[in-house]
Protein backbone atom coordinates (compact mmCIF):
# COMPACT_ATOMS: atom_id res chain seq x y z
CA UNK A 1 0.00 0.00 0.00
CA UNK A 2 1.17 3.67 -0.60
CA UNK A 3 2.02 6.26 1.67
CA UNK A 4 -1.17 8.22 0.98
CA UNK A 5 -3.20 4.66 2.02
CA UNK A 6 -6.03 3.15 -0.82
CA UNK A 7 -7.52 5.56 -2.48
CA UNK A 8 -9.81 5.23 -5.96
CA UNK A 9 -7.97 4.36 -8.95
CA UNK A 10 -10.02 5.33 -11.65
CA UNK A 11 -13.94 6.47 -12.77
CA UNK A 12 -16.49 3.63 -11.95
CA UNK A 13 -18.11 1.41 -14.29
CA UNK A 14 -21.43 -0.18 -15.12
CA UNK A 15 -20.05 -3.58 -15.09
CA UNK A 16 -23.65 -5.33 -15.15
CA UNK A 17 -27.48 -4.66 -15.22
CA UNK A 18 -29.07 -6.56 -11.90
CA UNK A 19 -32.43 -4.96 -12.58
CA UNK A 20 -34.33 -2.33 -14.31
CA UNK A 21 -32.68 1.18 -13.63
CA UNK A 22 -29.72 -0.60 -11.36
CA UNK A 23 -26.07 -1.76 -11.63
CA UNK A 24 -23.42 -3.18 -10.61
CA UNK A 25 -20.65 -0.73 -10.43
CA UNK A 26 -17.02 -1.26 -10.60
CA UNK A 27 -13.76 1.16 -8.98
CA UNK A 28 -10.65 0.43 -9.04
CA UNK A 29 -8.60 0.62 -6.27
CA UNK A 30 -4.80 2.18 -5.86
CA UNK A 31 -4.00 -1.21 -3.74
CA UNK A 32 -5.78 -4.33 -2.72
CA UNK A 33 -7.13 -3.88 0.95
CA UNK A 34 -5.52 -5.70 3.87
CA UNK A 35 -8.26 -7.72 5.81
CA UNK A 36 -8.13 -4.98 8.67
CA UNK A 37 -8.08 -2.32 6.60
CA UNK A 38 -11.40 -3.73 5.01
CA UNK A 39 -12.62 -3.75 8.68
CA UNK A 40 -11.91 -0.39 9.80
CA UNK A 41 -13.52 0.60 6.09
CA UNK A 42 -16.89 -1.28 7.46
CA UNK A 43 -16.63 0.12 11.01
CA UNK A 44 -15.15 3.47 10.99
CA UNK A 45 -18.01 5.65 8.92
CA UNK A 46 -20.00 7.49 10.34
CA UNK A 47 -23.34 9.06 9.40
CA UNK A 48 -23.85 6.61 6.32
CA UNK A 49 -26.91 6.82 4.18
CA UNK A 50 -29.93 4.69 5.32
CA UNK A 51 -29.96 3.68 1.57
CA UNK A 52 -26.21 2.98 1.39
CA UNK A 53 -24.32 1.07 3.98
CA UNK A 54 -20.99 0.68 4.14
CA UNK A 55 -21.44 -2.98 3.87
CA UNK A 56 -23.37 -2.52 0.61
CA UNK A 57 -19.92 -2.17 -0.79
CA UNK A 58 -17.62 -5.61 -1.88
CA UNK A 59 -14.14 -5.75 -2.33
CA UNK A 60 -12.45 -7.90 -4.80
CA UNK A 61 -8.81 -7.70 -4.69
CA UNK A 62 -7.78 -4.13 -5.87
CA UNK A 63 -11.80 -3.58 -6.94
CA UNK A 64 -14.52 -1.99 -5.07
CA UNK A 65 -18.10 -3.09 -6.11
CA UNK A 66 -21.84 -1.62 -5.11
CA UNK A 67 -24.76 -1.53 -6.34
CA UNK A 68 -26.76 1.93 -7.74
CA UNK A 69 -28.67 3.41 -10.06
CA UNK A 70 -26.84 5.95 -12.71
CA UNK A 71 -28.90 8.87 -10.98
CA UNK A 72 -26.83 8.16 -7.53
CA UNK A 73 -23.54 7.40 -8.80
CA UNK A 74 -21.65 10.69 -8.41
CA UNK A 75 -23.17 10.86 -4.80
CA UNK A 76 -22.14 7.80 -3.69
CA UNK A 77 -18.60 7.85 -5.41
CA UNK A 78 -18.22 10.99 -2.91
CA UNK A 79 -19.35 8.87 -0.36
CA UNK A 80 -16.53 6.25 -1.15
CA UNK A 81 -13.81 8.22 -1.19
CA UNK A 82 -14.86 10.06 2.31
CA UNK A 83 -15.00 6.43 3.22
CA UNK A 84 -11.91 5.46 2.01
CA UNK A 85 -9.87 8.41 3.43
CA UNK A 86 -11.59 7.94 6.92
CA UNK A 87 -10.15 4.08 6.43
CA UNK A 88 -7.12 5.32 5.46
CA UNK A 89 -6.54 8.26 8.55
CA UNK A 90 -7.86 5.16 11.10
CA UNK A 91 -5.00 3.01 10.23
CA UNK A 92 -2.26 5.66 9.83
CA UNK A 93 -3.84 6.26 13.30
CA UNK A 94 -3.52 2.69 14.48
CA UNK A 95 -0.22 1.96 13.19
CA UNK A 96 1.43 5.21 15.01
CA UNK A 97 -0.03 3.76 18.12
CA UNK A 98 1.30 0.43 17.34
CA UNK A 99 4.47 2.06 17.32
CA UNK A 100 4.41 4.28 20.56
CA UNK A 101 3.46 0.49 22.03
CA UNK A 102 6.69 -1.19 20.91
CA UNK A 103 8.62 1.73 22.06
CA UNK A 104 7.66 1.87 25.19
CA UNK A 105 8.02 -2.03 25.03
CA UNK A 106 11.47 -1.59 24.01
CA UNK A 107 11.82 1.42 27.01
CA UNK A 108 10.43 -0.83 29.78
CA UNK A 109 12.88 -3.54 29.18
CA UNK A 110 15.98 -1.18 28.95
CA UNK A 111 14.79 0.16 32.01
CA UNK A 112 14.76 -3.42 33.82
CA UNK A 113 17.65 -4.65 32.14
CA UNK A 114 19.62 -1.55 34.11
CA UNK A 115 17.51 -2.12 37.01
CA UNK A 116 18.53 -5.88 36.87
CA UNK A 117 21.88 -4.29 36.27
CA UNK A 118 21.75 -2.70 38.91
CA UNK A 119 20.70 -5.09 41.79
CA UNK A 120 23.33 -7.29 40.69
CA UNK A 121 26.01 -5.12 40.94
CA UNK A 122 24.83 -4.75 44.61
CA UNK A 123 23.89 -8.31 45.44
CA UNK A 124 26.95 -8.62 47.31
CA UNK A 125 26.60 -5.55 49.85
Amino acid sequence: MSEQGIRRDGPPRAIQKVRDATFLVQVPLSAAPSADWRRLFYETQQGAPPDFPPRSIEFSGSLLRFRSDPASVNAKIAVIDRWLERANQKEAAMAGRSEEQRQRREEWARENQELAALNESWSKL
